[in-house]
């Protein structure tokens, strides 16, 4: 473990070891009673969310929004950071129904920031572990360090250091919390924005300088607890100058310019925006009267501004990252939801069938909003890749080659999902079954092509990076198994052994090895070159959407034999 991480759970656990200390540097800078230390009792946890969450819903955030801070390699604007922060400690970016970064300034400028219970401790069995009901999830400060989870922590960062892999799930839980709690100590003693904001003190490597920036900080927060509506003005406005003003190393150059472009598209929210439409036209496109009274020219007008706004919230994070942003789950998510959406326009113009678009337009807009509500999961941060990734031409047609494919086979999932529910609600379902299996085998036919093309581009790109076109990575195995999959899909159908119903329950079928390629590979199997795409986390969901999808699959096909044996009789 290195000098300096010591001295940081050194300098944590001593900052915890008194309630008020955490609010004192705060309130050497100022004499507002909102600053200045609480009393060693504390606030009850009613009083404290009161007083917090009433103190914060007044605060203005648009003075700071634009102010830029380094942190994880990146210029970002402050609401960027806030969020990222906010996420971590509390499990969303958005509770009690405030914005993430007035929950930010206001942990650092209220008195009751020790005893707002904020910190989510993810783990049932921890919570018991630390002596507390199962059922509670939310902690504060205060709370948690009258507990052990400091003391039992210090050895597990110590082994985390020699060898993160080491780690049972139970310790990475307590380590967790306690990285939880030291973001919160340093966000409510105002560290936590100092440091960052401080680019020339991070950039040039001076561990331990005192930045030039943390009377302008401590400035600001002063002026929030006097008048939180103000929004920090006019201190808010000479931090902002004072940051931007300062020398940059040229790579962040472009991402200081930037920072309004971010600061746009976290108010926008696009792809919210987006699943929403699709989701609202999608099942309005399944009414017969809706249709007629559209027509086809105005459902295409209409179909183009969820699109639209799908296009433009993935063209800024492109201009923002200066790359594709793919090289994330988060990133293949909403890239393969415009895939779904685009490919619903061309079977559209191909067979003019509103109701089959309107349908992957529900299936678009659900993936979008699955994207947007598990942010602990599908992490929607832009921080800089890893090095291995840093070849926009690679990353570009090889990724993005790969996750076409996927798209491509969720419409074949989605037509198999579609006909697997008919099966039960409608009596003769051969014309419907008949005609839907070509649009499936179509979008097979397709998926299979892009796949194989992007296992081949991704061999060449392998024997470019690391010496080898091909070895048996499980990225790059179970690529080949759901190419495999689908391409014997296509054999069965063209050999006569899958009859319109086969082919369609087939393809939901198939259609799991993409999840597995997919999701499993980096969340699951956590392992091979492919390290960049690591993460954890839905396991459940994942497993019901799979189980889910095999009981559907057995009923519905025992619906159909049945009906099969009685248009026989």
């Amino acid at each position: 473990m290195s000098a300096l991480k010591i001295g940081c759970v050194f300098l944590f656990c001593l900052s915890l070891s008194s309630p008020a200390r955490a609010q004192g540097q705060a309130a050497e800078h100022s004499d507002s009673p909102v600053i200045g230390a609480p009393n060693e009792a504390g606030m009850d946890s009613v009083m404290a969310e009161n007083t917090l969450v009433g103190f914060a819903s007044r605060i203005n955030i648009a003075p700071l929004e634009p102010l830029p801070i380094l942190n994880n390699g990146r210029l970002k604007p402050l609401g960027s950071f806030a969020r990222e922060s906010i996420l971590f400690v509390t499990g969303s970016a958005q509770k009690w129904s405030l914005d993430p970064l007035q929950l930010y300034l206001a942990l650092s400028t209220s008195r009751a920031s020790l005893d707002f219970e904020l910190i989510n401790v993810r783990s049932v069995e921890l919570r018991e572990k630390l002596g507390f009901a199962k059922s509670k999830r939310f902690f504060s400060l205060r709370e948690l360090e009258a507990t052990k989870v400091i003391e039992i922590s210090q050895p597990l960062i110590q082994k985390q250091e020699q060898n993160a892999k080491s780690l049972s799930q139970e310790e990475k839980d307590i380590v967790e919390v306690f990285n939880q709690m030291w973001v919160t100590q340093q966000i409510i003693t105002g560290d936590h924005l100092a440091h960052a904001v401080d680019i020339t003190a991070q950039t040039s490597g001076a561990v331990g300088h005192q930045g030039n920036l943390t009377q302008p900080v401590q400035a600001v927060f002063e002026k929030i607890a006097k008048d939180p509506e103000s929004g920090g003005e006019p201190a808010a406005a000479a931090l902002v100058q004072l940051a931007r003003a300062q020398q940059v190393p040229a790579q962040f150059e472009r991402q200081m310019g930037n920072i309004n472009l971010e600061v746009t598209y976290n108010h926008l929210r696009l792809f919210l925006l987006a699943s929403i439409l699709f989701l609202a036209l999608g099942g309005a496109i399944q009414v017969a009267r809706v249709r007629r009274f559209l027509g086809l020219k105005l459902l295409a007008v209409f179909f183009a501004i969820p699109f639209v706004c799908l296009v433009a919230g993935f063209a800024i994070r492109v201009t923002i990252t200066g790359f594709a942003p793919v090289t994330s789950m988060y990133g293949t998510m909403i890239w393969v939801s415009l895939g779904v959406s685009f490919f619903s326009m061309v079977l559209f113009v191909l067979y003019r069938n509103a109701v089959l678009s309107g349908l992957l337009w529900i299936g678009a807009g659900l993936m979008l909003l699955l994207t947007e509500s598990i942010p602990l999961v599908l992490n929607p941060d832009m921080d800089p890749i890893v090095a291995v990734l840093r070849s926009n031409y690679w990353l570009t047609i090889h990724v993005l080659t790969i996750t076409i494919s996927y798209a491509a086979f969720t419409v074949t999932m989605l037509i198999g999902n579609t006909a697997l529910v008919r099966s039960f609600l409608v009596k003769d379902n051969s014309a419907f079954f008949k005609e839907y299996a070509k649009y499936a085998y179509r979008m097979i036919q397709l998926g299979v092509f892009l796949l194989t093309v992007g296992i081949i581009l991704g061999g060449i790109w392998a024997d470019y990076s690391w010496g080898r076109f091909w070895g048996w990575d499980p990225k790059e195995t179970w690529a080949l198994i759901a190419d495999v999959g689908f391409i014997a899909i296509l054999h069965a159908r063209y050999a006569g052994w899958l009859d319109s119903f086969g082919l369609l329950a087939a393809c939901p079928i198939a259609y799991l090895l993409v999840v597995m390629a997919w999701y499993g590979v980096n969340f699951i199997l956590a392992s091979g070159l492919h390290s960049y795409g690591f993460s954890s986390g839905g396991a459940l969901a994942v497993a019901i959407f799979v189980s889910a999808q095999l009981v559907l699959l057995v009923s519905s096909a025992i619906i159909h034999v049945k009906k099969s044996k009685l248009a026989a009789h």
